[in-house]
């Protein structure tokens, strides 16, 4: 029984190749259970009750070969139930079907009415006792599933050792690929359910086979081959899917924009320019007054509308120069109707200090304790670039609890201030003070006298008239400006789609009112 001889004789080396792939084959069904015990303990314990279980199950394998005389007997009929002999075999088969029947059905209850099937709670003894459990029901399972594999055995090879070789070859394998296919079923919850009906078959096939049924192991394998075929097809689709997630949620604000505008009873495309023409228009229920359609339109456009949009222009800035004689200083602050004055020194306007607050000033004013020194009060203000979105900044407001911020080009150069009330008016609309221009009033043959400086943006929602912006320009005085390439004199014009812009104001080489009327198609083609 124990001759090394075979050791010589190439065909025995081949009935070992032969063999180890069998058992292989004929273990996965048991790797399948072995990886749904294991997932029910924790993760600390899945690793030992694996190792364990297997390692005794090994043991079991090699006893059972060792007793080749006992287990050739074990097909020999032992009982008659209506003439049909059932050998111990069989009886065992029956079993094993039938408990694997009920525990796959259990677990798939469990599964699928959401509950916890874990046998992790509990105090230090219930783990225990789980694991121990776990690790036996690994071993019975083992040895039920190892029938087959050490019959299979004995019919292929007459060498003992040839057959605990391909068995510890066999179970080498099983160790080293329990702990990825636990880990692969536990990450993958459908898979759990794909394993578990899996189990249903084979349980099926166990006992079909204990009542002297035999159902091709051919069949067992090529429909659990064609299930896993389209579980992979799944989890590539489901791949793709969590990707179009993830670019859902980098998207989330155009996502949001879409269901607000569905609530407001709109149809959107998620495209920025269509939610915007859409929020204006009129929806079949006027469950929203316009004047909120136009706020909500307002909020969606923060992360879309770039500061330099909003911002107060370095020209149009007031300014204090610090470094002047004092008197002169307080003359200059007290006639600046701003609470907030920007101050320079040296006459270097281009790069501002910084801002002081005339409620601070004031206050050491009263003290009267001489002359105050002014650049003590100078507050350091916030520095963003021109790109950033409004609420960007705002976001940058709040984080450095300073809320007036001056706005520079890529090369860090001085190019306006952003307060928080150009965000409101961004928000709320224009804010105007009593002796504040308006940006836009509107004359008796229809047409529009516009600060230049009005913002492309703010011009649509005024007068309803739409003007791309461009990467270089957002107010229109910029539009004409791109349009034209040089610095218009009066009475320049420029035609857009829908309308016709007139310089009407030059200031100091910068424009300061423009007329725009909206004219019709046969006027455009004139």
């Amino acid at each position: 029984m124990f001759d090394m001889g075979w050791v010589s004789e190439p065909s025995a080396w081949v009935g070992l190749f032969t063999l180890v792939i069998l058992e292989i084959v004929l273990g996965i069904d048991n790797l399948l259970f072995i990886a749904i015990l294991a997932s029910k303990l924790p993760g600390r314990l899945q690793d030992k009750a694996r190792y364990i279980g297997l390692g005794l199950a090994l043991l079991t394998r090699l006893c059972l070969i060792a007793a080749i005389s006992w287990v050739v007997t074990l097909k020999d009929p032992v009982v008659s139930v209506f003439g049909i002999g059932f050998s111990i075999r069989d009886i065992i088969l029956l079993i094993g079907g039938l408990f694997l029947l009920f525990k796959a059905t259990s677990e798939l209850h469990e599964k699928l009415e959401g509950r916890d099937s874990s046998e992790t709670s509990g105090s230090d003894k219930a783990v225990a006792r789980a694991f121990w459990m776990v690790v036996m029901q690994i071993v019975v399972l083992d040895a039920i599933f190892s029938l087959d594999s050490v019959i299979t055995a004995v019919g292929m090879c007459e060498h003992v050792f040839i057959m605990m070789f391909a068995v510890v070859i066999a179970m080498a394998v099983m160790v080293s690929l329990s702990r990825f296919l636990t880990v692969f079923v536990s990450s993958h919850p459908t898979l759990v359910i794909l394993c578990l009906s899996f189990l249903l078959m084979i349980g099926f096939s166990l006992v079909a086979d204990g009542l002297h049924i035999h159902v091709p192991k051919g069949y067992l394998y090529a429909s659990i081959g064609f299930s896993i075929l389209i579980e992979i097809f799944n989890q590539i689709a489901r791949k793709n899917n969590l990707k179009l997630d993830k670019n859902i949620r980098n998207n989330s604000r155009e996502f949001a924009a879409g269901l607000v505008l569905r609530i407001l009873g709109v149809k959107s495309d998620n495209q920025l320019q269509n939610i915007k023409e859409s929020i204006v228009s009129p929806p079949v229920d006027n469950v929203f007054a316009r004047e909120e359609k136009d706020l909500v339109s307002r909020v969606l456009g923060l992360d879309y509308q770039p500061v330099r949009a909003i911002m107060t222009s370095r020209r149009d800035i007031v300014m204090v120069d610090i470094s002047e004689p004092y008197k002169d200083v307080l003359s200059d602050m007290v006639s600046n109707a701003f609470s907030h004055i920007v101050v320079y020194t040296d006459d270097n306007r281009d790069n501002p200090l910084g801002i002081i607050n005339k409620t601070e000033l004031l206050e050491k004013l009263i003290k009267g304790r001489g002359e105050v020194v002014l650049k003590n009060l100078i507050r350091k203000p916030l520095y963003i670039p021109e790109t950033v979105s409004v609420l960007t900044c705002l976001e940058e407001m709040k984080t450095a609890k300073n809320y007036t911020t001056f706005v520079v080009d890529e090369f860090g150069n001085f190019e306006g201030i952003v307060a928080l009330r150009d965000i409101m008016e961004e928000i709320a609309g224009e804010l105007p003070e009593k002796s504040e221009i308006l940006d836009c009033v509107r004359k008796r043959d229809g047409s529009f006298d516009v600060q230049a400086d009005l913002s492309l943006t703010e011009l649509e929602r005024q007068t309803g008239i739409y003007i791309p912006q461009g990467t270089h320009y957002h107010s229109v005085a910029g539009f004409i400006m791109e349009t034209l390439q040089i610095l218009p004199d009066v009475g320049a014009q420029v035609r857009t789609e829908g309308c016709l812009l007139t310089v009407k104001e030059v200031k100091d080489h910068t424009i300061e009112v423009v007329n725009i009327k909206v004219i019709g198609e046969t006027d455009n083609e004139k």
